[in-house]
């Protein structure tokens, strides 16, 4: 009887310039949305509801334009990408994120506690 070796379980792996705690803090908003990216593992949502996604269930898959669809393997993802914006006269760099690839809008996430203004929360790409 011969016996296979076990196979680790794949994993996908989120791009380094992903893993950071993004959030979409605004000035009115109490409970911001955040998206918090790990090598293995992201956690989104706000304080009230957010899932956690890990292991076999996380795909990480590169779209075109420097875009990458990160999310539940099997779904459809998001599209998300960082880029530098202007935010409260700062260039800091920031998680776009929009719905599909043929979205006109864009969400903006920031790290750490900077806050931004409702403008400052969306980009319009046309």
């Amino acid at each position: 009887m011969i016996t296979m070796p076990a196979q680790a379980a794949t994993t996908a792996t989120v791009p380094t310039k992903f893993r950071h705690t993004w959030t979409q803090r605004l000035k009115s908003v109490s409970d911001p949305r955040y998206s918090k990216l790990t090598k293995h593992s992201i956690d989104a949502g706000s304080k009230g509801f957010h899932h956690k996604i890990a292991g076999k269930d996380l795909s990480v898959k590169k779209a075109s334009g420097g875009w990458y669809r990160i999310g539940f393997a099997g779904n459809a993802n998001p599209y998300d990408k960082t880029a530098k914006r202007q935010i409260g006269g700062k260039k800091v760099t920031v998680l776009m994120k929009k719905a599909s690839a043929k979205s006109l809008q864009t969400d903006i996430f920031l790290t750490g506690k900077r806050t931004m203004t409702y403008n400052e929360s969306f980009v319009n790409l046309k």
